[in-house]
């Protein structure tokens, strides 16, 4: 079941179209077998470098609205399999003045692995799927609908609860607004209540 992991990590589909700017290889942080699937949207310069995820300012909010859950950073990244939407760090914006964000014929290039990550993930003990960011919801939501309408909102997904948080980054506002917040907490309310494993997974 890792052979998909390994096939993941050779894929240069991205380069062979000619989008040059991207950086391989695509990054992803732990085992298929997880019970819990964190879906992000494109990988950052610092998890570029550092291959892991959430490890600049923007990951310390996302554990920190974990802890308030109940989630330690460690049970975490013990308990999860961390996945991007878009899995290349896609390059720097032409100015310079930050990422690029990847054209939909990138995303396109990218998604089968996506759903098939996520279809061997629920022959396993797929419990929970958190879909980060905009990028990443729009996978399990319409991109028509707002956020206001679906964080603190939760659908099933097979057997898995999927429920989703807006991007934690500094750049984005949305998780500045007192009510957006309140929505924030709605969403951490129910990842508590779900009954996740207590014991980290074999390595």
């Amino acid at each position: 079941m890792n052979n998909i992991l390994q096939e993941i990590h050779n894929c240069r589909r991205c380069l062979a179209a000619g989008y040059e700017s991207v950086q391989p290889p695509p990054i992803f942080e732990d085992s298929i077998d997880a019970p819990i699937l964190i879906i992000g949207q494109t990988p950052g310069i610092e998890e570029f470098n550092q291959k892991q995820f959430f490890v600049g300012s923007g990951g310390k909010r996302l554990f920190s609205w974990f802890q308030q859950a109940g989630l330690e950073e460690s049970w975490v990244r013990d308990h999860a399999l961390i996945f991007q939407r878009y899995l290349c760090y896609p390059g720097k914006q032409p100015d310079g003045s930050g990422d690029r964000r990847p054209s939909s014929k990138q995303i396109e290039l990218c998604q089968p692995y996506f759903f098939r990550v996520l279809s061997i993930m629920h022959r396993f003990s797929l419990k929970l799927i958190l879909p980060v960011g905009r990028l990443a919801i729009d996978a399990f939501f319409p991109a028509s609908k707002s956020l206001e309408k679906i964080i603190g909102k939760r659908i099933k997904y097979s057997h898995a609860h999927v429920i989703p948080l807006p991007d934690p980054s500094d750049i984005s506002r949305w998780h500045q607004n007192q009510e957006h917040r309140s929505l924030i907490y709605q969403a951490l309310e129910m990842i508590s209540d779900l009954d996740l494993p207590s014991t980290p997974l074999p390595r």
